[in-house]
């Protein structure tokens, strides 16, 4: 057995923190990696399930590849599951990107499988040449740190154990066990920006740089040891946050530009909005940029005096303030933002509360003349989102008070008995 694939399977269950009671389900195309994969870990649990895709793409070769991959399952006495997917059809139908609907497919029904257990993993065959593909992709589409760190070795319920095997060493171990796979036919059409990695680029690559892939590995390494340093960092500011919060910009200047990706990535915020959202803070207050995410939680950030506003999609709106009315015999020495006291003779009509409107004044006490509610709004530094919400307590003729801001002098009872309103919330 070839050590490097030894080594990737060695202690499994301890190595990657796996229950006696955990079901392997194992994606298998009937190609090199995932045959050799299935046959290094099928004695390593009892509880093992081969899942194979047929996208119906290549005609006979597809159904011969879920014929090789389904005697094998057979023969190893594991249990076997097949989908079939014309995906040719659903692309001349939808359109879309063919690799991308693929995994996506392929990613669906892994899970669909696993969500029949209590405790699943899914085991993958990604080896080091794919790593290093995804690298020289990342890096020519201007991908960042994360993009470039390649794929995790352990990815939520996903193990990949052989990232740091090469594909030399998946042949020879397929020789000396005998194993048959088959050749994906369309891994030789350069139409696809991957096949031209592998088939053109990176060989050529290495006829004058021979030493290049571990340069590329050793970056790699590098890059995820860094991603894991910024998601430790990014965990600490975020604390599972579900809720609307606000970061102060004092805080935002803590962060580095990969640790300001991490932390909009964990947010499940698009990365697309990630320039825009830096260029906030130097933006005026009340400026804002929505969220079109439906995986998000969050809809908008508001720039905001001291910080960026995330308002969340669980944030309620506030509803109408309620009232009672009732005679008060004396007049409070401290009187509380809530309570109101108005002489009777002084109110036109019925009392009521609205929301307040451009051009609506009040006659603040302690104030000459009248002011705009809105300017009084905006003196009192109130975040922008929520100046069109705030209410005004009023009667048929004039307001009576801006609730949690102020109170108009015309209504004011300064002798007991009187009117006194109550705010109920």
């Amino acid at each position: 057995m070839s050590l490097s694939i030894e080594n990737s399977i060695q202690n499994f269950k301890q190595r990657f923190e796996i229950s006696d009671n955990c079901m392997f389900i194992v994606g298998v195309s009937g190609g090199l990696d995932s045959m050799v994969l299935l046959h290094a870990i099928k004695n390593l649990n009892d509880k093992i399930i081969v899942a194979h895709v047929n996208y119906k793409l290549r005609a006979e070769d597809s159904m011969n590849d879920a014929s090789l991959v389904e005697k094998t399952a057979i023969s190893y006495q594991l249990p076997f599951e097949k989908l079939e997917y014309d995906l040719q059809a659903d692309l001349n139908k939808n359109g879309g990107n063919l690799q991308k609907k693929a995994r996506d497919i392929r990613y669906t029904f892994f899970c669909s499988i696993m969500d029949k257990y209590e405790d699943a993993k899914l085991i993958l065959a990604h080896h080091q040449g794919d790593q290093i593909e995804n690298f020289w992709m990342q890096m020519a589409r201007g991908g960042g740190i994360r993009a470039m760190s390649g794929m995790k070795e352990v990815n939520n319920n996903a193990i990949r154990p052989f990232l740091s095997v090469s594909k030399a060493e998946l042949y020879a171990y397929a020789a000396k066990h005998h194993i048959e796979w088959r050749e994906d036919t369309s891994n030789k059409n350069n139409t696809y920006t991957r096949n031209i990695w592998r088939n053109i680029l990176i060989p050529e690559l290495k006829t004058t740089i021979p030493h290049i892939n571990e340069s590329a590995t050793k970056l790699q390494e590098v890059f995820r040891i860094q991603v894991e340093a910024d998601e430790r960092f990014v965990e600490s500011k975020i604390n599972d946050r579900m809720n609307s919060f606000i970061i102060s910009y004092k805080e935002l200047g803590t962060f580095n530009s990969n640790q300001w990706i991490e932390f909009l990535n964990h947010l499940k915020i698009p990365l697309s909005l990630a320039l825009s959202i830096a260029k906030l803070p130097f933006a005026p207050n009340g400026k804002k940029i929505l969220i079109n995410e439906q995986s998000s939680l969050y809809t908008s950030i508001w720039r905001e005096e001291t910080g960026l506003y995330f308002q969340s999609s669980n944030e309620h709106t506030s509803a109408t303030p309620m009232f009672i009315t009732s005679e008060a015999s004396i007049l409070p020495s401290n009187f509380k933002k809530d309570e109101f006291y108005f002489n009777k003779a002084l109110i036109v009509g019925e009392i009521s509360i609205r929301k307040w409107q451009d051009g609506d004044r009040i006659q603040p006490i302690g104030v000459k003349g009248s002011k705009l509610v809105s300017d009084i709004l905006k003196n009192a530094k109130t975040p922008l989102r929520l100046r069109r919400s705030q209410y005004l307590l009023v009667d048929d003729e004039k307001p009576l008070a801006l609730i949690d801001y102020c109170i108009d002098r015309r209504a004011i009872s300064k002798i007991a008995p009187c009117v006194m309103v109550k705010i109920n919330r």
